[in-house]
């Protein structure tokens, strides 16, 4: 009588056991496939990062060798705007405009900023003459003045073959 209660305690464990596996199995292995396949998706995602920095193409990048300087000489002195101390200030600058060789119409702007040195001269006037000392010396307000100009010449000469503008000989006094 012992053996057979065993063996129907044995059994009832047995049973009891393939219960539970049945239930791991239906429970836990539909996360476990959604866990697996979230896994595969980030391996997938840095594996195309990796693939997109040994091929060196960024997102946004420019390569500079297809840059081409259009540098205008040192023009006159700008009155900037008044601070309120009674003093004047000025500022000299010389201006390069870096024009992208691959563009569509990189010759015809080219020609249009030849000619057209005067156009660029008074509007780079206008922008920084409405600035005071204290803020043309400011680094971060020359990158705004230096935005400012790059829209402005970008909409007067309706290209986008103008790359960037930087400033030379940047003097304020």
């Amino acid at each position: 009588m012992k053996k057979n209660l065993i063996t129907v305690i044995i059994l009832a464990i047995c049973i009891i056991n393939l219960i539970f596996n049945i239930l791991i199995v239906f429970v836990f292995m539909p996360q476990a496939t959604k866990t697996n396949n979230l896994i595969t998706d980030i391996a997938k995602a840095l594996d195309l990062e990796i693939a997109s920095l040994n091929s060196g193409a960024y997102p946004g990048q420019f390569d500079v060798s297809n840059l081409s300087p259009f540098q205008l000489e040192q023009g006159n002195p700008i009155n900037l705007a008044s601070d309120g101390s009674g003093d004047t200030h000025v500022v000299q600058y010389g201006l390069t405009i870096n024009l992208d060789k691959t563009a569509a119409d990189y010759n015809k702007t080219l020609d249009n900023l030849t000619a057209s040195t005067a156009l660029i001269y008074d509007t780079t006037r206008d922008i920084i003459g409405k600035y005071t000392y204290e803020q043309v010396i400011d680094v971060e307000v020359q990158r705004q003045i230096k935005e400012e100009i790059l829209a402005s010449l970008k909409q007067t000469f309706n290209t986008e073959c103008i790359y960037s503008v930087s400033f030379y000989n940047w003097v304020a006094q």
